[in-house]
């Protein structure tokens, strides 16, 4: 019977090690792989990248770039009086005044509840000087005013100089009168 048996288990041993050889030729593949994914994973989160956390962020170089970018309201001062308080409760960004313009000099964005429209020029070294007042535009349905947007109205077109310091934009005028803007985003840029 030991006879009948040994042809077999011959036969089946070999199968029994490729397949085993198979098998951990597998695993060590997987293994291989498995491995190397975390430790590109590892020096991603260690720093390692070719990009550091800074370069994700575009910042304006010099004053005569702020119109390549939207500006949010972070604080006012006007006739004295600092606004910041009434911009903490402004949550929403669509509440909040913000500032956009083009290279053609067209100042627009919303001052709260309605939006507004003016015209200025830039130079490069942050000089402002306004050829046509920011005022509300015209639209159908215009809102009430409420105080905030009553004040930068009347403190936009009393600037005359422009400051920028990482993602904040600030615009001063001669008699005190102070915004401040922070960095909302890059303007997109027209489809050609």
């Amino acid at each position: 019977m030991d006879l009948l048996h040994r042809p077999h288990s011959g036969m089946l041993s070999r199968q029994f090690t490729r397949y085993s050889a198979a098998l951990v030729h597998s695993i060590r593949a997987r293994a291989f792989s498995a491995c190397s994914g975390l430790c590109l994973i590892a020096a991603l989160a260690s720093g390692c990248s070719s990009t550091t956390p800074n370069s994700l962020v575009s910042l304006p170089s010099h004053p005569g770039e702020i119109c390549d970018y939207q500006w949010i309201l972070h604080g006012i001062r006007v006739d004295g009086e600092e606004q910041k308080s009434r911009l903490f409760w402004q949550k929403m960004v669509r509440d909040r005044p913000y500032l956009t313009c083009d290279k053609l000099g067209f100042v627009r964005g919303s001052a709260g509840s309605n939006p507004y429209l003016g015209k200025f020029s830039l130079d490069d070294d942050g000089h402002i000087e306004w050829r046509k007042p920011p005022k509300i535009s015209r639209m159908v349905g215009r809102r009430d005013s409420s105080d905030l947007e009553k004040d930068f109205l009347k403190a936009l077109p009393r600037i005359n100089r422009a400051s920028v310091d990482g993602d904040m934009l600030t615009l001063r005028g001669d008699d005190g009168t102070r915004i401040e803007f922070k960095q909302t985003g890059e303007l997109p840029t027209p489809a050609q």
